[in-house]
């Protein structure tokens, strides 16, 4: 018999014979999932005990849970304690801006690393209360500060100078094609994962950096300091805030969600579910003034998964008898900051008067 006959004579059977087989495999994992995602809210709310004594043992009790924030978020906010040598920037004057001084900023981070931002002054004496206002994704400064035009953060930044206070708008790995050199955010995040850090990490301590530089400014009214984002700008304001104390108050938009249904990679660490999703962020702004707004017509995110997590986060709230500190409000529109003026009222009534 010649070896190509033999060959005929293996078994054969129609293609998709095995298929149920894979069918299982595949619900049986995507149940064990739901299964370990039950129990991890059962564990991470178990395990986010802060003392509710009083608010000021609340934030000394919060004080374990922000190193163990950094810890999984990575290098190089793992092991960052102390306090930093004041941060040096290049200046540059960019002129023509109505409401007062526009300065384009380049900080010195560390380890070669910098952070580009848009300063804004108004046009009076300070000291000022500083805003950090944050793009999101597919943005830079110069998009949200609507020297393009109008755009969905809908005049934020002037809206805040014109209440007295400076906004700093900072330049994060998202800017859109066109914009800059061609990215690969997620790239980057897996690289720096392998290298036990994270885009998060990385942009998070260079914002901090930033602030290092800020309060140096006589200009800036250094105890009076908010921060405000829109989106992937409402991540970075809800972590930056959850992990620097200098940031008095905080405006989230359009970020706040369940994070197993929201899971993105630049969003999610290694065990995560298991000890911080988004209320446990936001218990580590607490009990420090937070505005939480969604939009209704949101084309990214469903308010609704959102509502069980913003009921945890006002109950933090609530225990020491500081719910008017929270506000979280649901409003009639899309992926962007609210038209109206309610959350930067509230920054500005929150960082009014002395630091």
């Amino acid at each position: 018999m010649s070896d190509s006959d033999k060959v005929q004579e293996w078994y054969r059977e129609p293609e998709g014979a095995g298929n149920a087989y894979r069918v299982q495999q595949y619900g049986e994992l995507q149940a064990w999932v739901e299964r370990e995602r039950a129990d991890a809210n059962r564990y991470r709310q178990g395990r986010f005990r802060p003392s509710f004594a009083s608010a000021e043992a609340y934030a000394q009790s919060a004080a374990e849970y922000r190193r163990q924030l950094c810890e999984l978020l990575g290098r190089p906010l793992s092991g960052l304690s102390g306090a930093r040598t004041p941060s040096e920037a290049k200046i540059e004057d960019a002129a023509g801006h109505r409401l007062g001084g526009m300065f384009r900023l380049t900080v010195q981070a560390a380890d070669g690393l910098s952070l580009y931002g848009l300063l804004f002054l108004p046009d009076r004496a300070g000291p000022f209360p500083l805003v950090l206002v944050q793009h999101g994704g597919s943005g830079t400064p110069e998009l949200c500060a609507g020297l393009y035009g109008p755009s969905n953060y809908n005049g934020i930044i002037r809206r805040f100078v014109q209440r007295g206070c400076a906004v700093f708008a900072p330049q994060l790995h998202l800017w859109a094609p066109g914009q800059g050199p061609e990215k690969d955010r997620k790239t980057f995040d897996t690289r720096l994962k392998q290298l036990g850090s994270s885009i998060a990490a990385v942009e998070i301590f260079k914002l901090m950096r930033g602030l290092d530089y800020l309060q140096t400014r006589e200009d800036i009214d250094c105890g009076r300091i908010g921060m405000a984002g829109l989106s992937y700008g409402g991540f970075y304001t809800l972590f930056t805030a959850a992990l620097d104390e200098r940031i008095k108050a905080a405006y989230s938009s359009c970020f706040f969600n369940n994070r197993f249904v929201y899971d993105w990679s630049d969003w999610t660490w290694f065990d995560s579910g298991r000890r911080f999703l988004d209320a446990e962020i936001a218990g580590l702004v607490c009990p420090r003034p937070l505005y939480i707004e969604l939009g209704l017509e949101d084309e990214l995110f469903d308010v609704s998964h959102a509502r069980v997590e913003a009921e945890r986060v006002r109950s933090f709230y609530e225990r020491l008898g500081l719910s008017g500190r929270l506000r979280y409000k649901e409003f009639q529109g899309g992926h962007e900051f609210a038209p109206d003026d309610a959350g930067v009222e509230f920054i500005c009534e929150a960082l009014a008067g002395p630091g």
